[in-house]
């Protein structure tokens, strides 16, 4: 979305904007949905949101809310974005700290930051149905605009407990994930697919049951569901988990842990994608209640996790045994 502040640029610099769309985070089409309503978006955080105005988001995957747990779940508006609750200090005023901060600032790794999060709109209070206000973080909402959407939620890094961990937290997170998290660095919390044979979830068990010897199931259910393009998504995906993977390669303003990549494209259409030029697959980095300063160090836990998600796409490209991973 950092670009649509650029869409009056002269007739000049279309050509060189072209080039630069095939290698967007999003689809064109949905910077020109988001282009129609940004204007709209304006009027509506001027005027304050309404509980009326948004649902719940039928996308999300994991996080307080997603599995009848009574918690709150994400919401999302018609406009294009998505309100998280903010979590109770100090998580919460730390992921909104993180966001406010990387919005406004011009350093190197934050402006990069800023790239691979959604887009930050702000806080806002919204008045519930029972007269209590509750605080959202106003979000990028990142399958906008996707017809039918797959989506893959995938925790990053061994250690997934902040540094102010207590011991029951370590010790409950420690045990969670034991097939994937510990010996890959990754936990796969769902998966939403769309297909000619319809709509299918994967929820935490699917990804607590995974095992080296089950891990090719992961890319089956997410990407297998249309054979003749698996391979060419699993390409793009590539693509741009590399990207994430060079910027943490040198990146020492952050550690991250119990944070997310979001994955997700449109099942729909594929068909008409020109693939030579295009990449059509979404990628997003998500959940900040456990970032720290990173004090000039490397965040090997996450570079760990990334390494291990990229050769897990790498052998489902390759067609390869997942006795290489």
């Amino acid at each position: 979305m950092n670009i649509i502040n650029n869409r009056d640029n002269s007739g000049g610099n279309e050509k060189k904007k072209g080039k630069k769309e095939k290698n967007l985070t999003v689809k064109p089409i949905r910077l020109q949905l988001e282009e129609q309503s940004k204007n709209s978006l304006k009027k509506t955080l001027k005027v304050g949101i309404q509980v009326c105005e948004v649902s719940p988001l039928e996308t999300q995957i994991a996080g307080h809310g997603s599995c009848d747990d009574g918690l709150s779940g994400m919401l999302q508006h018609s406009q294009g974005f998505v309100l998280k609750p903010v979590q109770p200090p100090p998580r919460g005023q730390r992921e909104v700290d993180f966001y406010t901060k990387i919005t406004s600032s011009a350093a190197d790794d934050d402006v990069k930051m800023r790239e691979l999060t959604a887009k930050f709109h702000g806080v806002e209070n919204i008045k519930m149905t029972d007269g209590t206000k509750s605080q959202f973080l106003m979000l990028e909402n990142l399958t906008f605009g996707l017809s039918q959407p797959c989506v893959m939620d995938v925790k990053i890094g061994k250690i997934t407990y902040g540094l102010d961990a207590s011991d029951a937290k370590i010790a409950r997170e420690s045990k969670s994930y034991p097939g994937t998290k510990i010996p890959f660095g990754f936990s796969v919390l769902g998966i939403i697919s769309n297909s000619e044979q319809g709509y299918k979830r994967l929820t935490k068990a699917f990804g607590r049951a995974l095992d080296h010897s089950s891990l090719h199931t992961i890319l089956d259910n997410f990407l297998d569901v249309n054979h003749k393009h698996a391979a060419q998504l699993a390409r793009c995906f590539l693509v741009k988990l590399i990207e994430v993977y060079e910027f943490f390669s040198v990146q020492t303003s952050y550690h991250v842990f119990a944070s997310s990549i979001l994955f997700a494209y449109d099942y729909s259409n594929l068909d008409s994608i020109d693939w030579a030029t295009t990449n059509p697959v979404r990628i997003s980095l998500i959940d900040f209640a456990h970032i720290f300063p990173g004090n000039g160090v490397i965040d090997d836990n996450y570079l760990f996790g990334l390494r291990n998600l990229i050769k897990l796409f790498e052998t489902f490209i390759n067609g390869q045994s997942i006795e290489n991973l």
